[in-house]
């Protein structure tokens, strides 16, 4: 009866999928492609599916697509944008439909997954930028990370429940 329950528990524990995209859309995605090789040249990758990720600088609604420029950064293991001070460089997603720029707004992380379609050139201050352009397939904004507070060892005192009865409202070493 032992066993059974711990084989149960590693079954249901491994069906648990921490990918943010489905397994067909993942095999489709090509980890060899370059960021810097398809801003460049992109007409022989016209088609191919790329996983990239980044913070959303610009959300905009067109007749029946959504724009969205992202910033570009690298992915971890769970295909979260990191490194969010660096800077790959910019892409443009196009989602047929419309996303809510309210939610889809400046500084949110996403990731997408979509096809490369060409590039598209827009001004950036004073100069024009080559924007690579995805077709969308899924895209996965992801939650604001949760911060706990942390207190130093010393804000308790030497006892988990802080100091005892004498020292309740004032602290010997603060005299």
């Amino acid at each position: 009866m032992k066993g059974w329950f711990w084989l149960f528990l590693l079954l249901s524990g491994s069906m648990v999928s921490c990918a943010p995209f489905s397994k067909d859309i993942m095999r489709q995605v090509d980890p060899t492609l370059i960021f810097d090789e398809i801003q460049r040249n992109p007409q022989p990758y016209v088609g191919r599916t790329v996983l990239w990720g980044g913070i959303i600088i610009e959300t905009t609604n067109r007749d029946s697509e959504t724009y969205i420029k992202v910033r570009k950064t690298d992915l971890d293991y769970e295909k979260r944008p990191m490194n969010v001070d660096r800077s790959a460089g910019r892409f443009i997603v196009r989602y047929n439909g419309f996303l809510d720029s309210a939610i889809y707004r400046e500084g949110r992380e996403t990731t997408v997954a979509g096809e490369v379609a060409g590039i598209e050139v827009q001004p950036i201050g004073n100069t024009n930028y080559r924007y690579p352009v995805i077709l969308a397939k899924a895209i996965r904004l992801w939650q604001p990370p949760i911060v706990y507070p942390y207190y130093p060892p010393w804000y308790w005192g030497p006892y988990p429940w802080g100091y005892p009865y004498p020292y309740w409202y004032y602290r010997p070493y603060w005299w």
